[in-house]
This record gives structure tokens, C-alpha cells and sequence, in this order.
């Protein structure tokens, strides 16, 4: 368990190669420097609060299923050890989205950081003439954060299954699923912003 919480925080150090336009410092800037405090600012924060969220509900998953290994080795549990090994690998599924999702907050940080480098918006409405200029990427960066909470919600029917001695198999495709479009709505986040000159 101790190597998982690790792996996890270590990613979120990570740093990605940015766009040219990106700010290079030696002291990290503020989060209002950074990201204003309008829309972008409200798109990044709600992206991370979804991500918080799976992680939380990974780690109890791991837990449950930690717990309900061992209490099938004992056998004191309702069932088979055989429901109980082939659940692991879907375990692994949603754990491993934790860190799938903690390589997309860099991509989110990158790309509200250079909205509000470039296009800054100090409400949570799109001006009409910065709407010309970023097109559907706000909408982009929304969708994006809805299918993380989607994936979180998939994750808690998969935390209520393990608990409940159920497979947990279609909830973990589910999670795993509605991640991969989170990855595909930012690449065409990021796809928009190039086409704009910031790569």
C-alpha cells in the first residue's frame, strides 16, 4: 500500500515539457499569477478536485480489497478465493487510473496556465472575441473535468461491489474508459491551443 501512496505523490511533481509561450521561473508563481482567478482558474480547480476524488476512493477500494483477500485466505468470507483473485487485476485497473490521472494535471495545468498567460478572463464568461480566439477549449476543459467525475462515480459502484463481495469487473472497464476520454478531450484542448501558436 505504502509503494502505491508513493507512487501517487511522486507524480504529482512531475513536470512536463511545455509550450514555448510557457513561463520559466525559478520560484514557482502563485496559483492567481498562474491562473487568474476567473474561468480557467474554476476549470483547472474543479479538474483537480475530481482527481482527489478517484484517489480517495482508489485508496478505500485497495484497502477493501486488501481486507477481503486476507479474509478469504482465512476463510471467513462469503464466496470463493477465486472471486476474490480475479477481482485483483480490475483493482489494479482503477488504481492505475490514479496514475493516469495524475499525468493529466500537468496537461490542465499547462493549458489554463497559457489561457490565462494569453487570453486571461476574469469572470466565469467567455468574452466573445476571446471565444473566436480559444473556440470550443473551454467546453473542452469542462467535459474533460465531467469525466473524471464520472470515472469517480464508476470507481464508488466498484467500491460498493468489493465491499459487498460483488465483481467489480464492469465498473473498473467504466472508470478506465471515461479517463481515456478525459485524455482524448484534452489532447484536442491542447490541439486548439497549438493551432494558436503555443506550441
Amino acid at each position: 500500500m505504502s509503494e502505491f501512496l508513493s507512487k501517487f505523490t511522486k507524480a504529482g511533481s512531475r513536470t512536463k515539457s511545455g509550450r514555448s509561450g510557457r513561463r520559466n521561473r525559478s520560484l514557482p508563481m502563485k496559483p492567481d499569477d498562474r491562473f487568474g482567478t476567473g474561468l480557467w482558474r474554476h476549470n483547472r480547480n474543479r479538474f483537480i478536485r475530481a482527481v482527489d476524488r478517484y484517489y480517495t476512493t482508489a485508496v478505500a477500494i485497495h484497502k477493501a480489497h486488501e481486507t477481503s483477500t486476507k479474509a478469504a485466505v482465512a476463510g471467513t468470507t462469503v464466496g470463493t478465493d477465486d472471486s476474490a483473485t480475479t477481482s485483483a487485476g480490475d483493482v489494479n485497473t482503477i488504481v492505475d487510473g490514479t496514475h493516469r490521472l495524475n499525468d493529466l494535471v500537468p496537461v490542465v495545468d499547462e493549458i489554463t496556465g497559457w489561457l490565462h498567460e494569453h487570453h486571461p478572463v476574469t469572470g466565469q464568461v467567455v468574452p466573445s472575441n476571446t471565444r473566436e480566439r480559444v473556440g470550443d477549449t473551454p467546453e473542452l476543459l469542462t467535459r474533460a473535468s465531467s469525466k473524471v467525475a464520472e470515472a469517480v462515480l464508476a470507481a464508488s459502484m466498484a467500491r460498493a461491489e468489493i465491499t459487498s463481495g460483488r465483481p467489480i469487473a464492469l465498473s473498473a472497464q467504466a472508470a478506465e474508459r471515461f479517463i481515456t476520454d478525459a485524455a482524448e478531450l484534452l489532447e484536442r484542448a491542447q490541439a486548439n491551443l497549438d493551432r494558436l501558436g503555443g506550441s
